[in-house]
């Protein structure tokens, strides 16, 4: 799924486009997913730190600027407003596995010409629609079929695998159950002004993690929201683990990180603010954590600590 992540980021570095929100929509996801990732693109235009991001790479990288142009070019497509949100989930914890929901404005038939001419292309009609699957990256690292289908002129939704698809495609139809209405981590309500968020469930019973880590297999469900409101930038984060001796020692871990930060950067006022802002309790095998600061002292810091990770890689500092 890397290619719809990096579609928006190449979004969000344009200049803002016309504003139409396209929040998290239970309605899209399977009943049984157990994970789900969030990108609102539109939510991203409208953020002060993520404006000043795009300022920073169209000043500091030009060739970057081209290379926008060229795909709003070749494609028929304009990442700087047509791309409005990215949905993710998945029925499996696996690596490999998912569908992806894009929502965005695009030349239908120009996609559909390029699907057909791409290497081993085949069609598959599936009730009123038509499925494409094509060779990903064909000869190259990650070679994989992908398939893809319009479900709007305006959502297009791709998946690995053909079945997949089809079952994505029976939820959005509404023949299959949704999350909408169900009571799970998943599901809880989304804060105003989130961009990015992601949510998980059954961890610990998952048997084909794509990573190894030990830490993951004590853990039952995690979500991570980040975003602005308010001229204020957001981290909520919430992790149920398997016991609570465990999350007491996950929020020891992190106080001793913050500790660490404020010793590291004692002499700069505007770090410690940042750095104190982090809140994070635990109830039970619950930990949660909550993070807010101005957007402006985000960015100032982000472009101090460029200047320092500079200063270092070229021996000034």
């Amino acid at each position: 799924m890397r290619v719809y992540f990096g579609l928006a980021i190449a979004a969000v570095l344009c200049l803002a486009g016309a504003v139409r929100a396209e929040p998290l929509e239970l309605e899209q996801i399977a009943a049984d997913a157990k994970w789900v990732a969030h990108l609102d693109v539109d939510a991203m235009r409208t953020s002060a730190v993520a404006d000043k991001v795009r300022e920073h790479w169209r000043e500091k990288h030009p060739k970057a600027v081209e290379h926008l142009e060229m795909i709003r070019a070749v494609w028929n497509f304009n990442p700087c407003a047509d791309v409005h949100g990215i949905t993710l989930y998945g029925t499996k914890i696996k690596k490999d596995t998912g569908v992806v929901i894009v929502h965005a404005k695009v030349d239908q038939e120009f996609l559909l010409d390029k699907a057909r001419k791409a290497p081993g292309h085949r069609g598959e009609t599936y009730g009123q629609y038509r499925l494409h699957t094509w060779r990903h990256r064909e000869g190259k690292k990650h070679e994989r079929d992908m398939t893809g289908v319009f479900y709007r002129p305006d959502v297009i939704l791709f998946g690995g695998s053909i079945d997949e698809v089809k079952t994505a495609l029976d939820v959005l139809d509404g023949t299959s159950p949704n999350l909408a209405g169900k009571k799970s981590p998943l599901t809880v309500p989304v804060a105003e002004g989130t961009m990015f968020l992601a949510r998980a469930v059954d961890l610990a019973e998952a048997k084909d993690l794509p990573c190894k880590s030990p830490m993951v297999k004590q853990i039952d469900s995690i979500a991570l929201a980040i975003g602005e409101k308010g001229g204020d930038s957001f981290l909520v984060a919430r992790m149920c683990v398997k016991k609570p001796e465990l999350a007491r020692q996950i929020k020891t871990v992190v106080e001793g990180a913050r500790a660490m930060a404020a010793m590291v950067n004692g002499d700069d006022s505007e770090a410690l603010e940042l750095i104190d802002a982090l809140d994070i309790d635990i109830k039970g095998k619950v930990i949660e954590v909550e993070w807010r600061a101005p957007a402006e002292k985000v960015w100032n810091h982000l472009k101090k600590m460029k200047e320092i990770k500079k200063a270092h890689r070229t021996g000034t500092a």
